[in-house]
């Protein structure tokens, strides 16, 4: 009985904190950010033994992942794992042609092998290798049978070190759950019409087939859609484009090729962007994955499942309710320095189009003529990303003047920006504004 209740306490207690952990996490908001600089990295989450489920679970996801990633990597005639260092250090090839072509049937599947009669001496008649180092990005996962042994078909990129596209593939990669081995397929067919595969039951194990898989936490999860829509972005923005929230990238963009020309216009600073700070919202139906990088910028992905999510890259283009809460509670002084505020995440997010828009007619008329001009004067008088510093405010017939000074937020130059934003309020949390240039 004594050992009954000091168990029954003990669950009670493990109860308390669970629900307390996950009060905590839900109460977290992008306010936060401001009061850490520190990336957030949760507890680490134990990997788990496969199982059955139709929907794909994160445990698969990187399973998959490894096992394309290494496929890639084994293509590569040039991989550092073919060459050692000779006597004055110079890279000296440990393996043979034949070698490398060996290693390579190793990962292909026997039926794949048997149907097109590969050996190592044939293989590149049927598997084409590569010269460079290369990253995979998936775009598309189904599986097609479940158990501990399962197939998938996987759809995705690959591209190079620069961000350069160099292949659109389709594979069929078949995982062995209980002795952690894989193969692959190279399909005749299109992603879409592969509907059925031959089972397969196991895999044997041999020298190169084997796949690790990284233990999960919610930083690599952030880090992880934060590079897919870079790789993605950079290398053929017309995918990222289709997970952009649809609301969301009709507001912001409009269109594909406006998307594709902003990427274009920004590709050498989004190629240097990292990630400092996340956080991690639970919500009813989704999760939400919360990135900021180091120039002030936000990247709000939604998740329902694995690979399937929405993103968005700014908090104004749609204002969120606990924006629009605390604006409809803020006298006019305090909605003019929110205002301006999203007009800074604007310039600092190279969002120039926003910013335009925003803008009194008469004046952007006047002073820059066209989004290109406005865009053009700003990237050279603009040319860093701010935080700001308010100064004195004043009213004069329901047009706010709010001097503010414009700070590096890298701090790595001296230099300062101070001016004065004119601004009119308007309804449903819009608002024009011009602001002192020479």
């Amino acid at each position: 009985m004594k050992k009954l209740k000091i168990i029954i306490a003990i669950m009670i207690v493990i109860i308390i904190l669970v629900i307390t952990g996950i009060i905590i996490l839900k109460s977290i908001n992008p306010a936060d950010f401001a009061k850490s600089q520190q990336l957030v990295t949760p507890g680490v989450e134990v990997e788990r033994p496969f199982e059955q489920n139709d929907k794909l679970e994160r445990v698969e996801y990187n399973a998959i992942n490894s096992c394309v990633t290494n496929y890639i990597q084994t293509l590569n005639v040039n991989n550092s794992a073919y060459f050692g260092r000779g006597e004055n250090g110079e890279p000296i090839s440990i393996l043979t042609d034949q070698e490398k072509n060996q290693r390579i049937l190793n990962l292909l599947s026997q039926e794949y092998i048997e149907k097109n009669n590969i050996t190592k001496d044939n293989l590149q008649k049927h598997i084409e290798v590569k010269e460079e180092q290369l990253f995979f990005v998936p775009v598309k996962i189904k599986g097609l049978h479940t158990g501990n042994v399962k197939t998938y078909v996987v759809q995705g990129i690959t591209e190079d070190m620069k961000y350069h596209l160099k292949d659109e593939i389709c594979l069929i990669v078949t995982i062995d759950y209980t002795n952690k081995t894989y193969s692959i397929e190279i399909p005749k067919e299109e992603y879409d019409n592969i509907t059925s595969v031959k089972e397969t039951t196991s895999i044997e194990k041999n020298e190169n087939n084997q796949y690790k898989t990284a233990v999960v936490n919610m930083e690599n999860i952030v880090v992880e859609y934060f590079n897919f829509y870079k790789r993605l972005a950079l290398a053929k923005p017309e995918l990222a484009y289709q997970f952009l929230e649809e609301e969301y990238k009709q507001k912001r963009f409009g269109s594909e090729e406006n998307f594709a020309q902003y990427i274009e216009n920004n590709k050498e600073e989004i190629k240097k962007t990292a990630i400092k700070q996340y956080l991690v919202n639970n919500h009813e139906g989704y999760v939400e994955y919360v990135a900021r990088d180091e120039n002030g910028n936000y990247y709000i992905f939604h998740e329902k499942e694995v690979l399937d999510f929405t993103f968005t890259l700014d908090t104004y283009t749609i204002p969120s309710e606990k924006f629009k809460t605390e604006y409809d509670q803020a006298n006019d002084v305090k909605k003019v320095m929110m205002n301006i505020d999203k007009w800074v995440q604007m310039l600092n997010n190279r969002d120039y189009t926003s910013a335009y828009q925003v803008l009194d007619e008469e004046f952007r008329n006047q002073k820059f003529g066209s989004a290109e001009e406005f865009e053009k004067i700003m990237r050279k008088n603009y040319p860093l990303y701010y935080e700001i510093e308010f100064g004195l405010s004043s009213n004069e017939n329901n047009t706010y003047i709010q001097d503010i000074m414009l700070r590096d937020l890298k701090k790595e130059e001296n230099g300062y920006l101070q001016t004065s934003i004119m601004m009119q309020l308007k309804n449903n949390y819009n608002f024009v504004m011009s602001f002192e240039i020479e």
